[in-house]
């Protein structure tokens, strides 16, 4: 058992909560884009990217720690075997380890793409996207 004193679940949790909003703020109306400005776009990519560069570290601690409770026979399940289950489950961490990987990739070359990019259309001082 762990003896840190704060769930670790907290984390990820806290940061699909946090996409989803950025979702949520950039839904576009019909008269104009939910992001205008090139720079606020470049900085979404960048944020993006940084997520999915930590993500198949937390994958493989996931994975490590799966495995070191199962070796220690402190597995039970419901149906099937634990060996069968965490087996399927690690080897899935694996495949989203390599995936995120590649998502990395994909944004890192979506944010070099977008970096020379400005705005040169009217200006909003209203807006928040700024």
């Amino acid at each position: 058992m762990s003896t840190r004193n704060t769930d670790p679940t907290r984390h990820p949790s806290k940061a699909a909560d946090a996409v989803r909003a950025f979702n949520h703020a950039t839904l576009p109306t019909r008269t104009e884009p939910a992001i205008a400005y090139p720079g606020t776009i470049y900085s979404a990519i960048g944020s993006f990217a940084s997520l999915a560069h930590r993500l198949p570290q937390a994958f493989d601690q996931i994975a490590g720690s799966l495995t070191d409770v199962h070796k220690a026979g402190h597995l039970t399940a419901d149906h099937g075997t634990p060996t069968q289950h965490t087996t399927t489950a690690v080897a899935a961490l694996r495949d989203a380890e390599r995936l995120a990987l590649a998502l990395t990739d994909a944004l890192e070359r979506a944010h070099n793409a977008s970096g020379p990019l400005g705005y040169c259309g009217p200006i909003d001082d209203t807006d928040d996207d700024l």
